[in-house]
């Protein structure tokens, strides 16, 4: 009996080791929803989730594929992803429920990312110009539920197209660039950091041409959709572009849920500034992540956590008692 009653402790306490080291192996896994594997969304995305996943204690993310900022905003509003990354335009429209969202999405900036840069693509052969020559032309928006379909569509009826004046595909990245390659469309819109893949690419393989904005188009735009300003593609960033395009640049940022823990979204903050430099070695784009531009996207509120980071900048990320 002594020694079946000695077994039983010894079963015991064995299962209660077993059972302390699981939890504290346990972590909690979160999900950022990126965009296409031929963005940037998607290389930037796993970044920070690898950042997090190795310096947040508890927290391990993954980066998810998804449709675009549309889709990202939505996903995290119903809690099916815990982080979005998505255009200022769409964050805005979602957080005021105009445009495409029927209602107010209950979300807040983590931070704001970079600009991302409108590129209207075409190849040589084709002899478009200007927006106005998409008249009667067959032109990619970007893919459906995507930051680049909204923007596409902003600009051309900012600029006096109707739909029914072009022929419209929903193409992403890789199919819009597959699609000019095989002439199978005249344009489409990519839009994303300086040096997107899809696009350098396409240059490599095509003679490609950027389809710039008049200093009048820019300021027209400008006025009708305030989260848009003059951005300028440097000569040389793509081969074959020999001078420097005129065109718009729109806040990204990565978005939460309002309701997120607060201690949460400060760690997730803190340690992005913190291990920055891991991202720098995926797109220069992420120079523009700094601590200076932290709410450069002022239209959404950012979330308290965040807003605490802003407010008692330090580099110590561990937890603070709110």
């Amino acid at each position: 009996m002594g020694s079946t009653m000695k077994g039983l402790k010894n079963l015991v306490w064995l299962f209660g080791l077993q059972f302390s080291f699981s939890c504290a192996d346990s972590s909690t896994t979160l999900s950022i929803a990126t965009g296409g594997p031929a963005g940037l969304y998607y290389p930037i995305g796993g970044g920070m989730a690898s950042i997090w996943s190795a310096h947040v204690p508890g927290i391990n993310v993954r980066a998810e594929v998804t449709g675009g900022s549309v889709s990202n905003v939505i996903q995290v509003a119903r809690g099916e992803s815990d982080l979005g990354i998505a255009m200022a335009d769409v964050i805005s429209d979602a957080y005021k429920g105009e445009g495409l969202f029927p209602e107010s999405l209950p979300l807040r900036v983590l931070l704001s990312a970079y600009p991302n840069v409108i590129h209207v693509v075409t190849v040589e052969k084709t002899n478009i110009s200007s927006i106005s020559d998409l008249a009667g032309k067959r032109v990619s928006l970007g893919a459906q539920g995507s930051g680049t379909a909204v923007a596409a569509q902003n600009i051309l009826s900012g600029l006096g197209l109707q739909e029914s004046d072009y022929a419209s595909r929903y193409l992403s990245f890789t199919e819009t660039t597959a699609a000019l390659k095989d002439g199978a469309i005249d344009a489409g819109f990519i839009v994303g950091g300086i040096g997107i893949s899809a696009i350098t690419d396409l240059a490599v393989s095509r003679p490609m041409r950027l389809i710039g904005l008049s200093k009048i188009e820019s300021e027209r735009l400008e006025t009708s959709f305030p989260e848009y300003s003059r951005f300028t593609i440097p000569e040389g960033s793509y081969r074959g572009i020999e001078e420097d395009v005129d065109t718009l640049g729109i806040w990204s940022a990565v978005v939460v849920h309002e309701s997120m823990e607060k201690d949460l979204v400060f760690r997730l903050v803190c340690n992005i500034y913190r291990h920055r430099n891991e991202l720098k070695k995926i797109s220069p784009a992420v120079e523009a992540m700094s601590f200076q531009n932290i709410d450069r996207f002022s239209a959404v509120p950012l979330h308290a956590g965040a807003a605490h980071f802003k407010n008692n900048r330090t580099d110590e990320c561990e937890s603070f008692s709110t």
